[in-house]
């Protein structure tokens, strides 16, 4: 049979930035693997790279466009993964395969469908069956049994029986993970996507008991690594096919068991290879990070949740706050570069509880003697947690789509998450102590703000005594003294700034060049255009901003990164200049300033706003303003400041 699995379409997020991730799903090529050993062929369906390629678009098209695409791929059997952040993407795509081929089967697996079962299958009959847990070794059985729905003695799954959901009893978990197939990797475009860097399943489960978390709901308490052997194996494998030599290594706690980790770096040990994994900073100490970034670790994500031990001892997690620090400096002292990531939103939150989080957040942008990258996340409720057994009956909703979730495209998806509020768990929020207003500005503008960079925000912090919960709180009163919603846009934090500092101030400039760029490098990951004219064919490209009367911003910020503000010429702060800056190549996060002097700034100001010069313009405007020569026009395109052609090749030339 001819199996087509579906992946996920979601954004994640990247040193501050949204994006699409572009990796094959580690369950779906494993459960491929299984088919293919039993004479089944598998295909890999992810909508997020047909959205790069530009065949799938994020409009109101898309569930339908999506469904199209893989009943193109010929499946006798659909199966979708499930997360809930994105299923009614999910769930609608899967409504109008149904609609188009009424007999085709439909499976569903993944975290979310194997808590909310009997919930989605009420609710949506396109899907036939939910397989629960991990599927290795239940999949074969369910294609088997998918002719005659005998699923009757089939464990672990879940499927309608005359007109009532049927949810067979067991948990299928893998106790021995080494027993599985080489995930099938070559169902993925690893070289036309031109990756650098592979992710590799190294294992399942966690011990850990924290309350947001649904992790132990879908793999288990039980802790489980892959061999040091089998790890190796894997690693060779992608570099012996793919060349690639960096590699993401998934697990949420990776370090709990110190002796497996060990065996690991021992195992990996210069072959060249780099690598990085998530921890528990209470799982780490300086000689086993020592030996880490001996064997290529280079990167750890640190889960922290909350900077205030009242929300570590509430939510479970646990952590003790003392080892903030010396883990964290440990870290990047070996040259690693590290994510921390904390959470805000939780029920019993409190005004003191959510400052203490900021703060710890600000004392992060100090810390730059490694790559660091500090996410500050909205509390999602998860299914299957303790947090939702406790507080589940007061969930509310009101459309608002955080970081984690998906955005509406159909007209009804709002209707339809609202009237499902046990499948859209992650869609909704808990009531807490704070206002849900100061939680959604809180987090909206922490995803601005962070494009200032770190150097910038400490400078701006020693107006806020270092606290960043200052910073939030001085904003928040501004926004509401002036009416302003709660989700904060990169306007409004240019405006806060300029109504604090004034419009001239070199502070207020250096946030204008720091959004600017910000905005620059989402535009490019997310191909977006922009709006402007045209002259002889030319317009500015969607790399390119044009920035006036601003400060020397780059030689300012080199002094603020060695933290010498004392360095500054004060005379440099006064002088304002006029700047085209621009991404220097696609996808490269480069920032390339250009001076410009005043009759080439008028012109791109008025390429920008629709408005060229030209042989149509007349008196004045033509002699302030005069065209540039062809030659000048084809070198800014090079440069990738220009794009020139139809709309539809201007758009694929600023393509990043």
């Amino acid at each position: 049979m001819r199996i087509v699995f579906v992946d996920n379409l979601l954004f994640e997020d990247a040193e501050g930035i949204r994006r699409y991730v572009l990796q094959p799903h580690l369950g779906l090529i494993s459960l491929i693997a299984v088919l293919e050993a039993a004479g089944h062929e598998g295909v890999l369906f992810d909508p997020k790279v047909e959205v790069a390629r530009g065949r799938l678009r994020l409009d109101a098209d898309l569930y339908r466009d999506a469904a199209r695409a893989i009943l193109a791929l010929r499946p006798d059997v659909v199966g979708f993964t499930s997360l809930g952040c994105n299923f009614i993407c999910t769930a609608k795509t899967a409504g109008h395969l149904k609609c188009a081929e009424p007999d085709l089967p439909i499976l569903l697996g993944g975290p979310h469908a194997s808590v909310l079962d009997r919930s989605i299958l009420q609710a949506f009959p396109q899907f036939d069956v939910i397989v629960r847990n991990e599927a290795e070794d239940i999949i074969l059985p369910v294609i088997d049994a998918l002719p005659q729905r005998a699923f009757a003695r089939l464990p672990g799954i879940s499927f309608v029986s005359n007109g009532s959901v049927q949810s067979n009893p067991g948990e299928p978990l893998i106790a021995d993970l080494d027993r599985l197939p080489i995930p099938a990797y070559h169902h993925y475009p690893v070289r036309e996507l031109g990756l650098t860097s592979l992710r590799i399943d190294a294992g399942r489960g966690c011990p850990f008991q924290c309350t947001f978390c649904s992790t132990a709901s879908f793999f288990g308490r039980r802790y489980r690594l892959k061999s040091s052997v089998r790890l190796r194996d894997e690693l060779d494998l992608m570099h012996h096919n793919y060349g690639i030599s960096d590699f993401a290594l998934t697990h949420d706690l990776f370090t709990v068991n110190r002796r497996k980790v060990i065996e690991f770096c021992d195992a990996v040990a210069g072959r060249g290879y780099t690598w990085k994994c998530s921890a528990r900073q209470d799982c780490v100490d300086d000689e086993l990070l020592e030996r880490m970034r001996a064997a290529g670790c280079r990167s750890i994500y640190y889960g922290i949740e909350a900077g205030s031990p009242r929300m570590q001892e509430i939510s479970k997690k646990r952590l003790d706050l003392a080892l903030f620090d010396p883990i964290l400096d440990a870290t990047q002292k070996r040259g690693m570069s590290a994510t921390v990531s904390f959470i805000t939103g939780y029920p019993e939150e409190e005004r003191t509880d959510q400052n203490a989080t900021l703060d710890l957040i600000g004392h992060s942008f100090g810390k730059d003697a490694a790559p660091l990258n500090v996410q500050l996340h909205l509390l999602t409720p998860e299914p299957g947690t303790a947090l939702l057994s406790e507080h589940g009956a007061n969930i509310a909703y009101d459309g608002h789509i955080s970081d984690f979730n998906f955005p509406t495209l159909e007209d009804d998806d709002g209707a339809v998450i609202a009237a499902n509020p046990s499948v859209f768990i992650n869609h909704h929020y808990f009531p807490s102590v704070l206002p849900r207003d100061r939680h959604i500005f809180v987090t909206t503008s922490y995803q601005h703000l962070y494009g200032l960079g770190f150097p910038l925000l400490r400078y701006i912090l020693r107006q806020f005594d270092g606290r960043f919960s200052g910073l939030i709180d001085a904003m928040e009163r501004w926004r509401m003294r002036n009416g302003l919603p709660a989700t904060c846009f990169e306007p409004m934090v240019a405006a806060y700034f300029a109504d604090t500092f004034g419009v001239g101030h070199h502070v207020t400039g250096l946030v204008r060049y720091m959004l600017s760029a910000a905005a620059l490098r989402r535009r490019a990951i997310n191909g977006e255009t922009v709006p402007g004219g045209r002259h002889d064919g030319y317009r500015l490209s969607r790399r390119t901003a044009l920035l006036r009367r601003v400060p020397d911003c780059e030689r300012i910020l080199r002094a603020l990164i060695v933290d010498e503000e004392g360095a500054i010429d004060k005379a440099l702060l006064r002088r304002r200049y006029d700047f085209l800056i621009y991404l220097a190549q696609p996808g490269n996060d480069t920032i390339e300033n250009l001076r410009l002097n005043e009759v080439t700034a008028t012109f791109f100001e008025r390429l920008a706003h629709g408005r060229p010069a030209g042989p149509e313009d007349a008196g004045k405007h033509r002699a302030e303003c005069p065209a540039p020569p062809a030659s000048f026009m084809r070198t800014l395109t090079g440069w990738g400041i220009l794009e020139s052609g139809s709309d539809g090749e201007a758009k694929r030339a600023g393509a990043a």
